[in-house]
């Protein structure tokens, strides 16, 4: 009876360690998300940055949201974001360009790319900021 006893909580302990390490790996990869493994150069080399047209886009990151969340932009165009957290730290990234930042609580961050092929780039908070933050994201739409 003892050994029964003491081969079910080998057993038992067992699958919660399973569940732990299984838990550990679902949050890993929701909070890593999907992403394409190619980046485009933030700002190409060579790029003529005096005949480049210009488009600036103040971006508030707020509790669970970006305002706006939907950028249009015109492709071939140097994009600055000025991007200030209202509310906790938040993170910027864009990963189709390599870019993730870290903003703090009341500061800017000043991030320049250069959307030039028309389509969508999807960006997101990049550092745990609450049970929203999964649903904090946004889309560059270049056209």
């Amino acid at each position: 009876m003892v050994n029964k006893l003491h081969n079910n909580s080998i057993t038992a302990r067992s699958v919660i360690q399973l569940l732990r390490s299984c838990t550990l790996l679902i949050i890993l990869v929701l909070y890593s998300g999907c992403s394409s493994s190619s980046h485009i150069a933030a700002v190409p080399p060579g790029l003529d940055l005096s005949t480049t047209p210009r488009q600036t886009v103040a971006l508030s990151a707020e509790r669970f949201r970006f305002v706006p969340d939907v950028i249009h932009v015109r492709a071939g165009t140097l994009l600055h974001l000025e991007v200030t957290s209202h509310e906790g730290t938040h993170g910027f990234e864009v990963s189709r360009f390599g870019i993730d930042q870290t903003v703090e609580e009341g500061t800017t961050r000043e991030i320049e790319l250069y959307v030039g092929e028309k389509g969508e780039y999807p960006f997101r908070c990049s550092h745990f900021c609450g049970l929203g933050h999964f649903g904090m994201k946004g889309t560059i739409i270049a056209e």
